[in-house]
């Protein structure tokens, strides 16, 4: 089964908007390590070091997923502009949904929705 035919500007659109959101997720990683730092500068018992440890590992997972990710957007968005610079309206100039993508997106919303909830638990317990 072919995957759903868009116009170029549709998928452009949504490409934007997915590196937007990946910015997005950046920004409160960086947030999200400043207050783990202030934690940890304040409490330096066995239990918060080894949570402080995890939240750093996945943080850091999180950012490499993030720029992986966004150098994909980055590159399908490359491709479409290529495509439209051929034809002469772009509107006109339908191409494949880019499912993996599309999949890409989904999962990383729902892990950084994950590790945002776990670490809001964190902070409820050690602020």
């Amino acid at each position: 089964m072919s995957n759903l035919k868009k116009p170029i500007p549709v998928l452009h659109s949504e490409i934007t908007e997915w590196k937007s959101n990946v910015e997005l997720v950046r920004s409160e990683i960086e947030t999200f390590q400043k207050q783990l730092n202030e934690i940890a500068s304040k409490n330096n018992s066995q239990e918060i070091l080894s949570d402080v440890e995890h939240f750093q590992n996945q943080f850091i997972r999180q950012l490499e997923v993030t720029d992986e990710l966004l150098h994909n957007l980055h590159a399908a968005d490359h491709v479409l502009a290529e495509k439209a610079d051929v034809g002469s309206d772009s509107d006109l100039i339908f191409m494949e949904d880019n499912k993996g993508l599309r999949d890409s997106m989904a999962t990383n919303n729902k892990l950084f929705l994950e590790l945002k909830n776990e670490f809001h638990l964190f902070l409820e317990k050690w602020m």
